[in-house]
């Protein structure tokens, strides 16, 4: 893998193959952006931006399922507080994906531009760069040094700060140097990409979600789902 490095920070390519969206069947490459009345509050999607889009996309397909399914899973001492509704009717069976979500959705294969270089928000070096070039940002959030710790936090803040000062970046020809994140998920540490909107991609290929797809049903597993 060839990476390159800017101000002490590690930028490096897509995988070879590309990288996969899972996204709903009728428009699966929509870009997430967050409204500016969003902007300063400490929750949403990590890397998302005010006027600018961004694509969340992984390495694999577990990945892919893994951020997509987390909103399913039920904490163990909800399901004794709740567990008597479920047998209603009108309820869904606890941890059961419903029945449509596999036709609402789509796996596509998405191939940057070999010469796209994303921040590796994962390296140490790329931590301390960052808190150089953001201290004053980072001070309004009571952050001393940046760690892992506040990359994978719940102050999603931090991570658009990051996001902002990535995509203002600029080559000496006012093109965008660096073309989004390369970040663990929360959910197994799996490799996952946010890509700026200005990226070219191309679409390679598509996919649709059966009960045995590839990675499915170890994310399943994994939270205790049953897939239908």
């Amino acid at each position: 893998m060839e990476q390159e490095t800017y101000l002490g920070a590690r930028l490096i390519p897509a995988p070879e193959r590309g990288v996969w969206r899972l996204g709903k069947a009728k428009d699966p490459l929509k870009y997430n952006q967050i409204t500016a009345d969003d902007a300063d509050r400490t929750s949403g999607n990590r890397w998302s931006l005010v006027g600018h889009g961004t694509l969340y996309c992984a390495s694999e397909f577990e990945g892919c399922f893994a951020e997509a399914l987390a909103p399913f899973r039920v904490h163990p001492e909800l399901r004794n507080v709740i567990q008597d509704d479920w047998h209603e009717p009108y309820y869904m069976p606890p941890s059961h994906l419903p029945l449509d979500w596999r036709t609402r959705h789509t796996l596509v294969r998405l191939m940057p531009d070999k010469a796209a270089r994303f921040l590796d928000i994962d390296d140490n070096d790329t931590l301390n760069s960052l808190h150089q070039e953001l201290e004053p940002v980072m001070a309004r959030f009571d952050v001393d040094k940046l760690t892992h710790e506040h990359v994978q936090g719940r102050d999603r803040r931090i991570t658009r700060s990051i996001a902002a000062w990535a995509h203002e970046q600029r080559t000496l020809r006012r093109a965008p140097l660096i073309q989004g994140i390369a970040y663990r998920s929360r959910f197994a540490a799996r490799q996952c990409w946010a890509i700026f909107e200005s990226t070219h991609l191309e679409e390679v290929e598509t996919q649709p979600i059966w009960p045995e797809t590839e990675g499915l049903r170890t994310v399943a597993d994994e939270y205790g789902l049953t897939i239908r």
